[in-house]
């Protein structure tokens, strides 16, 4: 049986169609469910169909987080999950925490695939058990699917194993006399139709015997398959290592003995250029893979000439041991953590054959080439992103943070080079790919491990890692956590003789008065503050960097200055975005602009300003902006006298936090504005209603919200003169007024009587200095004459 294609699926699930109602009837009645068996059997498959299937029928929200990047004790297993339900990774708080906040009271599906090598020795142990006893303790609702090749060891665990497809076997004891199409050969046909070989019913007994030798493996059927564009059937299965391969491997499981023998069949068959590549391409780990400038890198001294490498890594995709994927508009490639693993052990027997062609420099000479070339691209991230490829930078670097962060750890291991993982930490802070992506937690981890390995004595680099550590901190409003870590790089800069001349020192101290001082008038010391840090910055030749102090510049003017101060700022930061073709750097530019009208301009001019911020930071995939500009909107929605649009503006920003994990009024300057204006909108409809509005935005989605910040200018509502003096009872009975009713039927509608309605129609005269009651329903119906206030 051939199961349709799910979105995202390359190609199609073939059979498991018993496994799958199994899966489903156990789910149902098990929290946990963990798909097992060897691998290459296909329980990644089998469990995402099962996942898509359940999140099809039911409620559930669905997370899934593939684990084969992970290590013990790397701290990211929460992290990973916690993005995996959408939470970002920016607020300081530990990612169990916020798992639990989000998972206590919802019903949801959590996928986890590859556990294998997080369970632990002993059963139960491993950092996956251990996180999934706290998350299933905490949310009754949630339910765990698992791929893994050893139980997990949890109490009320159900293990389903994963068997190989059908090899028809079952049903005749004579290969030779099947014909009927069972799953695996099925498989094997639709692969091979994939390059261009028909498998007819002629072809069925010998078909048959390759799938029996194959044991029936997905990936060794697929493997296979890959290869008979160039070797026939019959070439395949009398080949003359291959039932010696699948006989004499050193596992006890046959089923692994069929990958084995795939695997090296696959190796035979590979030129020795071609088994080089696969050697030096498995220093990538990361399951975004990697693109071709990356594996040219690290085949410089490989004897692999630059311009063989594209076509090397071609050949490599179209026998099955890479995959090709499409990302931020780029080629990428990636290998399956099988074939991985297998490539690994060719780097390192190659290297024991002194007379082997195919032997590349030693293992740590590779990893050493690809630590080089993700240091050299975090370190022209930070100094080139302010450019026209700003965005296509910032999607780079956010699928290189797995080979990132395994760049910094090879550098931190090595006793004369420690400095430079800490700089390749603070390059990647500073190229904001991390801010960008809304894993403001990541560029903390990676800064924290690179001071960890901190010298006794510390280095320029530890300061300004040290400075960008307490900026990230501010940026999440968290002052308690930013002034220890102020306080010592001030400690240490003094030191070093640098205190006034660090560039990521001064920044850091200027945002933490601006951002944290509580006074009004001490704040203001923040405004000359950014300009020594400018000043500094241009020494230093960043643009980059130079770009966020003005940034940071214009915006504490803008909260803290006069007018024309607050215009000067923001026209030499539109100016310098402009010029450099930078649209996340015009995106915040523009959001400054709309900072700027609300403060000290047209509240309306703030509002089309901000709706085009949002409108860019959603186009470029900014997880991090829209909550600041859907604030933003909010507030100069109140402004303009649409108090109720504001108070749903308001709720859906608080959505927008939770979701982004993000806190824009831990902020003093914004918390002031924020604070200010809510009080004017209680003050003015009153707090029911306001309490109402708010209430009404929360409920609503994150895109649903989005849309609301983007409401057009004209549709927004502006309040009659006067109307901030009437109560709400008294606008109601305007509004049933204004429809022709009379008095009786006025209090039946609202359930109040008949004086009531009469005495709340002559106060509400008095109040707008009206004479008669047609007076006071042209007022109500007349809404365009009126000013707001």
């Amino acid at each position: 049986m051939q199961e349709s294609l799910l979105p995202g699926e390359l190609s199609s699930l073939i059979g498991r169609s018993q496994l799958l109602r199994q899966g489903a009837d156990t789910v149902g009645s098990a929290r946990v469910l963990t798909f097992i068996g060897p691998g290459g059997v296909g329980k990644t498959r089998v469990a995402e169909r099962l996942v898509h299937e359940m999140s099809r029928a039911s409620d559930f929200e669905c997370g899934r987080v593939h684990l084969a990047d992970l290590r013990e004790g790397e701290d990211r297993l929460a992290p990973a999950i916690a993005q995996a339900f959408g939470l970002r990774e920016n607020s300081p708080e530990p990612a169990e925490d916020l798992l639990v906040e989000h998972l206590a009271p919802r019903q949801a599906v959590l996928l986890l695939d590859n556990c294998e090598h997080l369970v632990g020795e002993k059963p139960g142990s491993g950092s996956v058990p251990q996180l999934l006893r706290t998350l299933l303790q905490a949310a009754p609702g949630l339910r765990v699917i698992a791929t893994s090749q050893i139980r997990l060891g949890l109490s009320g665990e159900h293990l389903l194993p994963v068997p190989p497809l059908c090899i028809g076997t079952e049903e005749s004891s004579d290969p030779a006399a099947l014909t009927t199409v069972h799953e695996a050969l099925q498989l094997l046909i639709v692969r091979a139709r994939a390059v261009g070989v028909e498998i007819t019913e002629s072809n069925y007994p010998i078909a048959n015997r390759l799938c029996q030798l194959l044991d029936g493996l997905p990936l060794a059927i697929e493997l296979a398959a890959s290869q008979l564009d160039v070797l026939s059937l019959q070439s395949v299965v009398q080949h003359s290592d291959l039932l010696g391969l699948l006989v004499d491997g050193t596992s006890t499981e046959a089923h692994h003995r069929g990958l084995r023998a795939m695997l090296e069949l696959s190796q035979k068959l590979l030129t020795s250029d071609e088994q080089r590549m696969w050697a030096l391409m498995t220093v990538f780990e990361s399951e975004n893979g990697f693109d071709l400038d990356a594996a040219r890198a690290v085949c410089v001294g490989d004897g692999i000439a630059s311009a063989d490498v594209q076509p090397l890594l071609s050949q490599l995709v179209r026998k099955s041991l890479l995959l090709i994927d499409h990302q931020a508009g780029s080629t990428r490639y990636r290998m399956l953590r099988v074939i991985r693993q297998f490539g690994q052990q060719l780097l390192i027997h190659a290297q024991h054959d002194a007379d082997s062609s195919t032997a590349p420099r030693p293992a740590s000479a590779v990893v050493h080439a690809a630590a080089e070339y993700f240091s050299d691209l975090a370190r022209r991230g930070a100094k080139l992103w302010l450019s026209p490829g700003e965005v296509e930078w910032m999607h780079l670097l956010r699928l290189e943070l797995p080979n990132l962060r395994a760049a910094q750890k090879y550098f931190l291991t090595q006793p004369r080079q420690r400095h430079r993982g800490v700089e390749l930490a603070t390059n990647v802070t500073q190229s904001r790919c991390q801010i960008f992506a809304g894993q403001l937690n990541d560029s903390r981890r990676m800064l924290m491990l690179g001071l960890q390995h901190a010298a006794d004595h510390a280095e320029p680099s530890d300061v300004a890692a040290t400075s960008m550590l307490a900026w990230i901190a501010m940026l999440q409003g968290r002052l308690d956590l930013a002034s220890p870590l102020l306080q010592k790089a001030e400690r240490e800069a003094a030191t070093l003789g640098l205190s006034e001349t660090l560039a990521p020192l001064l920044y850091a101290s200027a945002t933490a008065v601006f951002l944290g001082e509580p006074d009004l008038q001490k704040a203001k010391a923040a405004l000359p503050a950014l300009e020594r840090a400018e000043a500094a910055f241009q020494l230093g030749g960043n643009a980059g960097d130079t770009f966020m102090a003005i940034l940071f510049r214009a915006m504490a003017v803008a909260f803290l200055g006069e007018r024309d101060q607050a215009v000067l700022q923001r026209d030499r930061l539109l100016a310098l975005a402009s010029e450099a073709q930078a649209v996340w750097s015009i995106s915040w530019a523009t959001w400054t602009s709309a900072l700027v009208e609300f403060m000290h301009g047209s509240a309306r001019r703030a509002i089309s300003l901000a709706q085009e911020a949002l409108r860019l930071q959603r186009k470029i995939g900014d997880a991090w902006g829209p909550t600041w500009s859907a604030w933003l909107l909010a507030v100069a929605t109140a402004k303009v006298g649409d108090h109720e649009l504001a108070g749903k503006l308001f709720g859906a920003v608080s959505s927008l936090q939770r979701e982004s994990q993000t806190c824009v009024v831990n902020m003093q300057p914004f918390l002031r504005v924020n604070d200010e204006i809510k009080d004017y909108c209680r003050h003015t409809i009153g707090e029911d209603r306001f309490r109402e509005a708010i209430a009404a935005g929360q409920k609503l989605s994150i895109e649903d919200g989005i849309v609301l910040a983007l409401t057009p200018i004209e549709e927004m509502r502006v309040p009659r003169v006067g109307e901030n003096l009437l109560t709400s009872k008294e606008i109601e009975v305007i509004r049933i007024l204004a429809q022709g009713k009379r008095y009786a039927e006025i209090g039946r509608d609202l359930d109040i009587a008949d004086r009531t309605v009469e005495t709340h129609v002559r106060n509400a005269k008095r109040k707008l200095d009206l004479h008669n009651r047609s007076d006071l329903v042209a007022w109500y119906l007349d809404p365009e004459s009126s000013k707001s206030i």
